[in-house]
């Protein structure tokens, strides 16, 4: 089995689809690579990329393929418009059971090729409730413009263009280099594996599995609180959207002018979350605190 990789480089996808978007594209790349018995994938997601990894047969298996054509005695013009519609040959045609059938050996097909025929149709279709235009001349959307395509297979590039006849679809094509944070590292940088990649990323204040940007963000919210005497107020839907804000999540604690601490406690936060995506939080005796905690995409700097 040889590792698939695809990574889709994008503007700021909106955080409330990101997660549903990465399973809709392990759904559509499992069933467009099912002649290579693709594995379960493993997928990623951040507010600018969509990606996944998945370890797939090195070819396709041969197969017998059996099409049934007209009947046996079917008039010329049925029997030379089957052949036209499968491009064949009468002398590829035999009888069987009173019907013309059509017998095809399909050789094997190494998997490189078989990827870079399925993948460009499917970014083509793929499913967004809502997609963008960008630039001109071009009728390829997406839900933010896409800007770079990673695609992997045991490490070496499968070559394959977007372009559809002559639309070229801003002439976006598949390469082997993504990019790091947009602020701290957006230098492009070369992709051996998803092992690397992941690393690699990290390295420049990326955390693509959401899972790990997760458990960074919430650590930073209960240590943050904790160094000022206060409790976070659970919101599970919060950290959800703003795990779809962040690819580095750095917790902050900002404070609350006493004007505003006479507004009831449930006006300010949830003018807080939907406003702001603020996080509440409760002083020692569990009451609302002149505090909250943010997450930034930024490491902080002194000064």
């Amino acid at each position: 089995m040889a590792e698939f990789f695809l990574e889709l480089i994008s503007e700021e996808i909106p955080a409330r689809l990101q997660r549903e978007a990465a399973a809709q594209l392990a759904r559509l790349v499992r069933e467009a690579l099912a002649p290579l018995s693709p594995e379960e994938p493993e997928v990623f997601f951040t507010p600018r990329r969509l990606a996944l990894a998945t370890r797939v047969a090195a070819a396709t298996e041969a197969r017998e393929e059996e099409v049934r054509g007209p009947r046996e005695g079917a008039p010329e013009a049925a029997l030379e418009g089957f052949l036209r519609k499968q491009q064949a040959r009468r002398e590829d045609l035999v009888k069987a059971g009173g019907y013309w059938v059509l017998r095809r050996r399909h050789p094997p097909r190494p998997a490189a090729q078989v990827i870079a025929e399925a993948i460009p149709p499917l970014l083509w279709r793929f499913p967004w409730p809502r997609a963008m235009r960008w630039g001109a001349g071009s009728r390829f959307t997406w839900i933010r413009p896409l800007r770079r395509i990673v695609a992997l297979l045991d490490g070496e590039c499968v070559p394959f263009r977007l372009a559809q006849g002559e639309d070229d679809a801003h002439g976006l094509q598949s390469g082997v280099e993504s990019v790091g944070h947009r602020v701290h590292a957006p230098e492009p940088f070369r992709v051996e594996n998803a092992a690397q990649w992941r690393e690699e990323l990290r390295r420049r204040y990326v955390l693509a599995d959401p899972e790990e940007r997760k458990a960074r963000l919430l650590e930073g919210l209960e240590r943050e609180a904790s160094r000022h005497g206060l409790a976070l107020v659970p919101d599970p839907g919060l950290i959800e959207e703003v795990l779809g804000l962040v690819e580095w999540p750095v917790v902050l604690i900002g404070r609350i002018d006493p004007a505003f601490m006479d507004l009831p406690p449930e006006v300010r936060q949830v003018s807080m979350r939907v406003n702001q995506r603020y996080f509440t939080l409760r002083d020692a005796e569990g009451r609302p605190a002149p505090f909250f905690a943010f997450a930034a995409n930024l490491e902080a700097e002194d000064g």
